[in-house]
């Protein structure tokens, strides 16, 4: 069975796949592996190559029908698609969406990444290149395919890694996989308290679900506020949220808001998306 896996950046998607491959004996196809190949040869860095690509969509176009083929080729296997648009072009899969901070991003990405073509002078260098990237890869997608990659109804899990050692991510994903192989799977959001902003000062009524809406990669929670306060508190690592519509005039809270939220939960956010 197929499983596509796309998300932010330094989010874990390459040890997730490890992790499939050798202890499941999955299939592992990495476009990722395909663009830094690509980069290395031309002797620029992942986010030039992003930046050329913005230009020059052939690659886009080598790397859906590279996609697509294996798709083809290796139906009924066992195969983990790590790419951003996998998801679009081999849709009979579980679609697994993978979420994380900026800062926690720039972190693991400045202390593990070690190719040639990454090269990053400091933590909040590699941060500030991946929140680039992101923009960068979002416009595309969106101009060439009409895709946006931050809509999470496109996927079955969406998954917030920033607290999660990478066994804890695996060993949720595998066991989410066994759930949508049964049929009937029911799509989730999980997301960590501490990257969930409140959407007003207020404590607004609270209902049945934890909703949420999403604003420029950022979650804002639309009640629940005192569940919001007591799973931060408490350190959970991740709550089930429910995504409805909304806007920005959903959101009324300000950055002095956050900052006293922040001072009465015992927590920093990573960044301030107001």
């Amino acid at each position: 069975m197929y499983i596509t896996i796309n998300g932010q950046l330094g989010s874990g998607k390459s040890e997730i796949c490890k992790f499939f491959k050798n202890e499941h004996g999955f299939d592992v196809f990495s476009t990722g592996r395909i663009q830094r190949e690509r980069a290395q040869q031309q002797g620029i860095s992942t986010l030039e190559m992003n930046k050329e690509s913005g230009k020059d969509y052939s690659l886009d176009y080598i790397i859906d029908n590279a996609t697509v083929e294996f798709a083809k080729e290796h139906e009924g296997e066992d195969v983990i698609f790590d790419s951003r648009l996998a998801w679009h072009f081999v849709p009979d899969s579980f679609k697994i969406h993978l979420l994380v901070s900026p800062s926690e991003a720039g972190r693991r990405v400045f202390h593990n990444r070690v190719t040639k073509e990454e090269k990053y002078s400091s933590q909040q260098d590699a941060t500030n290149q991946l929140v680039e990237r992101r923009r960068l890869e979002a416009e595309r997608y969106l101009k060439v395919y009409n895709v946006v990659m931050n809509d999470y109804s496109n996927y079955n899990l969406v998954l917030d890694t920033t607290s999660l050692s990478i066994k804890e991510v695996c060993d949720i994903l595998y066991n989410e996989y066994c759930e949508f192989k049964k049929g009937n799977y029911k799509n989730k959001i999980l997301a960590s308290p501490k990257n969930i902003y409140p959407a007003n000062a207020a404590y607004s009524k609270e209902n049945d679900n934890f909703d949420i809406i999403c604003l420029n990669d950022a979650m804002f929670a639309l009640n629940w506020n005192e569940k919001l306060r007591k799973a931060t508190k408490e350190g959970e690592k991740f709550i089930d949220v429910n995504l409805v519509q909304g806007n920005k005039e959903s959101v009324s809270i300000t950055l002095d808001d956050l900052y006293e939220w922040e001072k009465e939960n015992g927590f920093s956010y990573s960044y301030y998306p107001i």
